[in-house]
Parts: structure tokens; C-alpha cells; sequence
């Protein structure tokens, strides 16, 4: 044999044998591919870098995935890039696997997923409407492991969305027999959060036992979240020494995790621990790095209350002009928090509102199909069926109308609920911005006087402290009740904050609006609270605005009351100020706001 001969013999056999090595190797592929799948969604949350490392395997091996292993890489990859804050890559991912020729599971834990990551972007009325998609998933799903995915998912989107009441409804629908040690860390979790934020007390060792609970699932930030209650424990009873040393003990470990929404958490508690031991620098130093760990959370609760620490922290150390400066972006973020708390009150009644009209028009398609079948039967059965089918057909007409009547009620009450603050009857802040827009641009048409009184119950927190929330409930009814009084068809009463409300007066000049004002704080005064409290006394304070000042502009209007109302609190409260008032002059000195 020549040596040509010779080489294109070898070259034959070698190709022959590495098409059979890569025959052998692609099948014997699968199921450790399988293996790297599972064990990346077990360290998503668990073990971020371990997590890490398993994606970047898995991407190398991405051409020897079939199709189903391709979406589950997919899922994985929309989740690590939601971790990152990457949501909108993220968001693109997961609506490509919610289409229907993909696998029911991968559907439904695409739509899951994407409803929290949409929450934490706060697009409210997405996220309840994918929540909604997943649960109708439910009947395909048989896996008792997965259904309790969704309830844990459900009540972790409602307690984002502070409905923490249907948060614990959910969690009470978990078959809590087959959770893993993961899934029932989650839940202990979200109950402490949820009870926390009832007000439910908490004490140490039931925190420290759910912490420990969740480290041993491998569940580090869990833990770690748990932990902040235990602080928040500490600062609650007065004891802020204990609350910092508990938080720095941790702090590596949270830093580590790189979690953004539970670094602010952290440093706002460090922050406010700091300003209750009067180490105003050592505040400043938290609220920075809260600051910086913040990103697109601006509005979240940790980094406006870190914006009022701030103020006061600058304050104390006698830079006024940043300290008012601060003030204003916290009344800002405040506001726009409000707001936000708003929108996602009302998308969860408008998702609740087109669930059950999907649910009726089911309905009504399946009472359509039904007296279809019955003519299709009297039709065969001519003459003698006759009279069945009349009566059958008025049934059906008749409970066609009444369906459609409930539906109308259905749809006035998640109006009025939209619209109206439960507790007190009055507008809530959304529908009382949108009443106040129209009317400061009628007014401003027609050129005419519009006021606008903000006032809040002053030390209402005392009162929630010392008597309990049942009885500031009823503080509130009562001052909204005799306000009501004196408060004419055509203005706008709304509650815009917690004990904070606020009246729009058209067509009404500055006079009246300040006569208005006084004559309420009186009536709040002198109102009698011994049917609910005995020896409780309420007062409030007043800040006025008008559009002879403020012009026609709704944020201006409000703002300038809401600065009359923090110089009424500066001027010793349970009194009336107006914003002219506040015009600069020689000897003013700028306003430290006091705490409400």
C-alpha cells in the first residue's frame, strides 16, 4: 500500500471515529444538561455566584440542548438578567416563553416570574394581569410542587403590592406537607413581612428562627431579609445601640449578596439607628451608600424615608440650605410614593374588575351554547317542544338580564372603591388630584379664585402609639364627619396621605378659603372623642394656598399649601398659615421641618 493510500485510509477511520464520538458524547449530554438545569434553579436565589457559574456552563453547552432544555435555559438567563436589574432584557425574555406552542410549565412560570419582576417596575396593572394569566394555568398544572410556586409567587406579588392581608390569604392555600426546605423558608418569610406590616408583633426568636430556618436552605438573602425585623424589633423598643450592632454583625453577609432592594433596606435601618444614637455623620455615611445602592428604586420606601433621615441629619449639623433643599426632594418622593401606592390600589381593582368580567362573559358564552343546544333539540322535536323552548329561551333571557345587572353593580362598586378612600368615605388622593385638575383648569378658563387647604392631625403617630390604630381610625372619622359640615357641595375632600387630607375650594376668594380653614381647625378642637377615647384631644394644622399667588397650576397650589402646612407645625401647630405668609423677609429663618 502507498503512503497516499495509506493516509486516506487513517483519514477515513479517524473521521469515522470522531462522528462516533460526537454521536456518543451529544446522548450522553442530555441528561447532564438536565442535571446543570435543575441545579441552576435551585441556586437562583440561594447562591448567586454558585448560580453564576452553572449559567455560563450551560451557555457553553447550548448547542447540544434540545428544544425544551433551550426555553429552560431561557427562563434561567430572563431571571438572572431580572436579578441585575436588567428588566426590561429580562421582560422580552419571559413573554417569548408565555406563547402558546411552548411547554404549560414553562408558560406558567414564565408568567409568574415576569408578574414580579413587572411589580418591582412597578407596571401594576401588567403584573396583576400575567398573575391572573398564570392562575389560569392552574387546572393544567399537577404538580402540587408547582401549584405551591404559585401560591408562594402570589402572595410575594400582593405583599410588593402592600396588600398584605391577600398575601397571608394566598399562603394559607399552600400544601405545606410536600414544601421543600426553600419553599418553606419563603413562607415563613412572607408571613413575618405581611404580619409586620399589620402591625402583629414579632418577637426575636420567632425573627432569628425563621432567619436560621432559611440559611439552611441555602436561602442567604432570604435570611438576611428576615434579619432586618429583628432591627426594626430593636428600634421599635427604644433600643437603637442593639439594633446597629445586630445590623453591622451582618453586614458582610448582605453586601455579599448584592441585592439591591435589601442593601437599602439595610443601610435605611443603619441610617435611622444611627440618627436615634445622635451620630448625625455616621447617618449621612448609611444614607450614601442607600443612595448608591438605590438605582431604579427611587420611589421605594427605604430611600424616601432616607431622604427624611437626611434632612434631619443635615439639619442637626447646621447645613440649613441642604437640609431644606433635601426636605423638598423628600416632600417630592413622598408625594410620588403616595401616588404610586395609589396606582397600585387601583390596577389591582381594575385587574380583580376584568377578571370577573371574564369570568361572567365565560358565563354567559357557556348559557349562549346551552340555549343554542336546546332550539337545535326543539327544532327536531318541532311542535310538541314548543313551549319548552319558550320557556327555556325566557329563562335564559331572564337570567341573561340579571347577569348583566350584576355585572353593572359589580363594576359601580370597583368604581366608587377606585375612587374613594375605604376608611373615611372621601376621595382618595388619585381621584382627588384628578377632580382638582379639572377644576384649576375651569378656573383658570374662567378666571376664576380657587383655594386649596392641606391640614394633618397633629402627633397622630401618639396617637396610634398610645391608644392603638382602632382608635386613630376613628380620630380620623370623626375629623372627616365634622369637617363635612362646613364644606360646600361643589368643593373636593380628600385624604391624601395617612392622616394627612386636603380640600380644593373653586370659585372661592382667599378670605373665605382662610375662613374655611380656621373654622375646621376649631371645629377638630372642640370635637368630643369620649365615645371612643376618653380624655383624647385632637388639633390640626392648616396651610393654605391660592391661585392669586400660586397661579394655576395643581403641583404649585399643593406644594405652596403643603409648605403653609409645615410652617403652621413650625409655629407650634393647631393653627392656620397661608403661603403669602411665607414670603422672605429679614429675620425669617429658614424652616427646620418639625416631625408630624
Amino acid at each position: 500500500m502507498s503512503v497516499v493510500n495509506y493516509r486516506k485510509l487513517l483519514q477515513k477511520v479517524s473521521s469515522i471515529c470522531l462522528l462516533s464520538l460526537s454521536c456518543y458524547v451529544a446522548a450522553a449530554s442530555k441528561p447532564f444538561i438536565d442535571q446543570l438545569l435543575n441545579a441552576a434553579d435551585e441556586q437562583r436565589s440561594a447562591d448567586p455566584v454558585r448560580y453564576a457559574d452553572l449559567m455560563q456552563q450551560l451557555r457553553l453547552a447550548a448547542a447540544e440542548m434540545d428544544e425544551q432544555q433551550r426555553d429552560f435555559l431561557n427562563f434561567l438567563t430572563a431571571y438572572q438578567e431580572a436579578y441585575k436589574d436588567s428588566y426590561q432584557s429580562a421582560e422580552i425574555k419571559f413573554k417569548a416563553l408565555m406563547v402558546p406552542n411552548k411547554p404549560v410549565l414553562i408558560r406558567f412560570r414564565a408568567a409568574l416570574t415576569l408578574s414580579n419582576v413587572q411589580m418591582i417596575r412597578r407596571q401594576f396593572l401588567e403584573a396583576f394581569s400575567n398573575l391572573s394569566f398564570a392562575m389560569a394555568l392552574m387546572p393544567d398544572i399537577d404538580d402540587v410542587k408547582w401549584r405551591n410556586q404559585a401560591y408562594l409567587s402570589a402572595a410575594s406579588i400582593y405583599s410588593e403590592a402592600e396588600l398584605y392581608q391577600e398575601s397571608l390569604d394566598s399562603l394559607q392555600l399552600l400544601d405545606t406537607t410536600v414544601l421543600s426546605p426553600r419553599d418553606q423558608c419563603i413562607n415563613q418569610y412572607l408571613n413575618l413581612k405581611s404580619k409586620h406590616a399589620l402591625g402583629v408583633a414579632q418577637t426575636i426568636p420567632e425573627i432569628e428562627a425563621i432567619s436560621a430556618q432559611c440559611a439552611d436552605a441555602g436561602e442567604i438573602m432570604i435570611s438576611q431579609a428576615s434579619n432586618t425585623h429583628a432591627a426594626w424589633y430593636y428600634l421599635t423598643n427604644q433600643s437603637p445601640k442593639l439594633a446597629l450592632d445586630y445590623l453591622h454583625a451582618r453586614l458582610p453577609e448582605v453586601e455579599k449578596t448584592g441585592y439591591n432592594r435589601l442593601l437599602i433596606d439595610v443601610y435605611h435601618l443603619i441610617a435611622q439607628a444611627h440618627v436615634a444614637l445622635s451620630d448625625y455623620p455616621g447617618a449621612l455615611a448609611a444614607i450614601a451608600k442607600l443612595e448608591a445602592a438605590a438605582k431604579s428604586l427611587q420611589n421605594s420606601r427605604p430611600v424616601v424615608a432616607g431622604l427624611k433621615l437626611k434632612a434631619l441629619a443635615l439639619a442637626q449639623e447646621g447645613n440649613f440650605q441642604a437640609a431644606y433643599t433635601t426636605h423638598q426632594q423628600y416632600s417630592d418622593a413622598e408625594r410620588a410614593m403616595r401616588d404610586e401606592h395609589s396606582n397600585r390600589q387601583l390596577a389591582y381593582q381594575l385587574a380583580k374588575g376584568e377578571l370577573l368580567k371574564k369570568n361572567q362573559q365565560l358565563k354567559l358564552m357557556k348559557e349562549e351554547l346551552r340555549v343554542i343546544e336546546l332550539e337545535n333539540q326543539l327544532k327536531k322535536q318541532q311542535a310538541e317542544r314548543d313551549s319548552l323552548y319558550i320557556g327555556l329561551l325566557s329563562f335564559a333571557s331572564i337570567l341573561l338580564v340579571y347577569i348583566t345587572y350584576r355585572l353593572v353593580r359589580r363594576h359601580r362598586f370597583y368604581k366608587l372603591a377606585a375612587e374613594n378612600d375605604g376608611l373615611t368615605g372621601i376621595s382618595n388622593r388619585h381621584f382627588f388630584d384628578l377632580q382638582l385638575q379639572k377644576q384649576v383648569k375651569r378656573c383658570k378658563q374662567q378666571q376664576k379664585s380657587l383655594g386649596v387647604i392641606v391640614f394633618d392631625l397633629d402627633f397622630f403617630k401618639l396617637i396610634n402609639d398610645n391608644y392603638g390604630h382602632d382608635v386613630g381610625d376613628k380620630a380620623l372619622q370623626a375629623t372627616v364627619r365634622i369637617c363635612n359640615h362646613f364644606i360646600r357641595s361643589g368643593d373636593i375632600f380628600g385624604r391624601i396621605g395617612g392622616e394627612e387630607f386636603a380640600i380644593a375650594l373653586p370659585d372661592c376668594q382667599p378670605d373665605k378659603v382662610l375662613m374655611l380653614a380656621e373654622i375646621c381647625r376649631d371645629a377638630i378642637e372642640q370635637l368630643d372623642c369620649s365615645e371612643f377615647q376618653s380624655g383624647l384631644k385632637l388639633t390640626a394644622s392648616f396651610g393654605v394656598s391660592y391661585s392669586q399667588i400660586s397661579g394655576y397650576q395643581t403641583t404649585e397650589l399643593m406644594r405652596h399649601a403643603d409648605q403653609a402646612l409645615y410652617l403652621a407645625k413650625y409655629n407650634g401647630r393647631n393653627r392656620v398659615e397661608s403661603y403669602d405668609q411665607m414670603q422672605p423677609h429679614p429675620g425669617r429663618p429658614l424652616i427646620n421641618t418639625p416631625l408630624r
